[in-house]
């Protein structure tokens, strides 16, 4: 091999232009030879292939009748028509069992023919050593009788395909003396050019250098050579810069989000780490604020996540206005942002920058033609107080921002170490939760609703209760965000439905028939697709009216969406239940929005009524419902009443019905009804 190359090396320029030119143009030549040959075999196998399945496929038409009535001789006779096909060697008729029913064959044709193997008869034909097998289905309408199958040899292919390489290697030798001879004609005038050509070729290839370019003033093909590759070597620059722009470009969006255009978790990550790493050696502190916005599942499932989209790129802009240029905003994803402050003198510059940013969210943001009111809950940890790594803060921050939501969201909330403890509290809660639900540790209890005139109960509101047999009877306030939080509230919304349309109908035939039942739809039931088929079916097992069924649904649910609500209450109103508005005067609805309502009642919220009798202006938002409520023709309701005089006050001002424990106390269904029989209240 050394040898090989050192008389290589010894050979002229010309000579091992000489070399080179017809080594390729051999190799060409074989190349387009084998492609030629090869295509050719190709092209002659699907000629014979097509012809013979056609051939099958009349055959096989003519071969059913013979296989119904068991014809042998007709089989053996359409067989016979393969004779005039010389390449044809044998065809076998198979009945359905794959038995041979007929067969044919060249008299010099030994050997044992087979039933067709599943994989032609899947394909329809296969190419075996020397031969071609055709499969066809011989079935009369819908009906499969049995397979004919065709060989075929392929000598006459074969002996062709010698034809063509006898010729081809004729043809090949003459243009290798050609290529030899025009060689050594123009290697002088294309070895200087082809030098400078290669010369350029290798810096472009050692230096990636896709500025170069050839100069060379030339018409022949050699010049066209030339202008293609510079041609070549502008769109590799072009592309070359196009991929640096788009490596570009995905790096970016590999470290922010793109809705936002804020950095990502993994940019943030490494953005506070930094930022650790800074405060430590600087023996400084850095405050990590975790913002969630407040109910924005609501948002996208009533509106859809293209509002909850716009909603987000919103937000994003106003906290990027909010939080300094020289700080880190980030979305962690969903409706989560974070802050690094760092180099904080103390605790009162982040609790300013958290009140900044709480302060920009207060403008409702505009989707399509509705205005949605924002807030969010921000969890605040500090380095090195609570942690000293990524995990630790953002574990702790997390951990306080539930804690703002707890205390009523819309606020900040510094970690303390008891926060640990209440998380773990929500944890263990949320798992005693979902076994209570299995267990039948939730009950009802049922609070009269009264006639302020007469008190006499026209009927209750089913009120959910937990009783847990070791922490007892669980405050509603504890275990009922829970539900909404965990999705739990959907199975228990339609339990205490159920089960309060089953107790009003045992009320009917106690003998109360007069009474309404009230139930309070979470707004995660609102939301529900099968809302009204759900209500529709509880009503249809349970045997109740609709009419003695009320739904009472918060103000803050409905304006959500006020038009798609407006849908969904006024198919619940056609179907005969009464509406109310929960805690009327707490949300957000405008009067437009109000009179447009299927409504049947508002209910003036317990806020209202405890300071009735107190104050310059007293009862004077309940005064202003009552009124508002008559205008609009619809009945009021007060809760809370838990004095004779606030329902005097209330009853005077044109308030007929009220609910508090002055009125009664919640009860289970078995002491509401021995107390209702004990006062005579019922009006019977």
């Amino acid at each position: 091999m050394i040898r090989v190359h050192q008389f290589i090396d010894r050979l002229s320029i010309r000579t091992k232009l000489k070399i080179i030119i017809t080594g390729i143009s051999l190799i060409v030549l074989l190349a387009l030879f084998s492609t030629f040959v090869l295509t050719q075999r190709t092209l002659l196998r699907d000629a014979l292939r097509q012809e013979l399945q056609v051939l099958a496929r009349n055959l096989s038409q003519n071969c059913s009748a013979a296989l119904i009535f068991k014809d042998v001789p007709a089989a053996e006779g359409i067989l016979s028509s393969l004779e005039s096909k010389p390449q044809v060697q044998a065809g076998v008729i198979f009945d359905k069992d794959g038995r041979p029913f007929s067969i044919y064959r060249k008299k010099n044709l030994g050997g044992e023919l087979h039933r067709p193997d599943p994989l032609l008869l899947e394909k329809g034909f296969l190419f075996r050593e020397g031969e071609l097998e055709i499969a066809q289905a011989i079935v009369e309408g819908d009906e499969y009788f049995g397979t004919l199958l065709i060989c075929a040899g392929l000598a006459d292919i074969q002996q062709v395909l010698s034809q063509y390489i006898f010729f081809g290697a004729v043809g090949l030798a003459v243009a290798l003396l050609f290529a030899w001879f025009l060689a050594a004609k123009l290697q002088r005038v294309i070895s200087l050019p082809i030098e400078h050509l290669a010369a350029v070729m290798r810096a472009v290839s050692d230096n990636r250098d896709y500025s170069r370019r050839v100069r060379m003033e030339r018409s022949d093909e050699l010049g066209i050579l030339v202008e293609n590759f510079n041609d070549m070597l502008d769109q590799i620059q072009a592309r070359d810069l196009e991929l640096q722009k788009k490596q570009q470009r995905l790096n970016y969006l590999a470290h922010h989000d793109p809705l936002t255009d804020l950095p990502n978790r993994l940019l943030f990550n490494g953005r506070l780490k930094n930022a650790l790493d800074h405060a430590r050696r600087s023996n400084s502190r850095l405050a990590l604020l975790f913002l969630d916005l407040d109910r924005f599942k609501n948002i996208n499932d009533s509106l859809g996540h293209k509002a909850g989209d716009e909603v987000l790129r919103a937000v994003a802009g106003r906290l990027t206005g909010a939080v300094l240029s020289d700080k880190t905003l980030a979305r962690l994803g969903g409706d989560e942002f974070v802050v690094i402050l760092d180099g904080i003198r103390d605790y009162q510059a982040v609790s300013a920058a958290a009140e900044n940013i709480l302060k920009v969210l207060v403008h409702p943001v505009k989707v399509g033609k509705q205005d949605l009111f924002i807030s969010g809950s921000i969890g605040i940890s500090v380095f090195p107080e609570d942690g000293d790594s990524v995990e630790s803060l953002m574990q702790c921050a997390d951990v306080a921002m539930y804690q703002a939501k707890e205390l009523g969201r819309n606020n900040f909330q510094f970690f303390t170490q008891g926060m640990t403890e209440r998380a773990q509290e929500v944890l263990t809660m949320e798992g005693k939760l979902r076994q209570a639900v299995s267990r039948g540790e939730l009950v009802i209890h049922y609070q009269p609703q009264v006639d302020l005139r007469t008190g006499c109960t026209l009927g209750m509101e089913a009120l959910l209760r937990w009783q847990h047999p070791v922490m007892g009877l669980v405050p509603p306030g504890k275990f009922i965000p829970l539900a909404e939080e965990t999705g739990l509230i959907i199975p228990i919304g339609r339990w205490v439905l159920e089960t309060a349309c089953r107790q009003a109908m045992i009320w009917q035939h106690a003998g109360y028939p007069h009474w309404k039942v009230a139930v309070n739809i979470s707004p995660k039931q609102f939301w529900q697709a099968d809302l009204n088929e759900t209500i529709a079916q509880v009503l249809g097992d349970s045997g109740l009216e609709p009419e003695r069924l009320e739904l009472e649904i918060t103000e803050s649910t409905i304006m959500l969406d006020a038009e798609r609500a407006i849908d969904t209450m006024m198919r619940l109103r056609e179907m005969g239940i009464s509406l109310a508005i929960d805690d009327f005067g707490t949300g957000y609805s405008s009067l437009s929005c109000l009179q447009r309502f299927p409504l049947s009642k508002l209910k003036i919220d317990r806020s209202f009524v405890r300071d009735i009798l107190e104050g310059e202006k007293r009862g004077a938002i309940a005064q202003g419902i009552i009124g508002l409520a008559h205008t609009l023709n619809l009945e009021v309701i007060a809760e809370g009443i838990e004095q004779k005089s606030q329902a005097e006050f209330l009853l005077d001002r044109g308030c007929r019905l009220g609910q508090g424990f002055y009125l009664g106390h919640p009860m289970e269904a078995e002491d509401f009804t021995i107390a209702e029989r004990k006062s005579g209240s019922a009006g019977k």
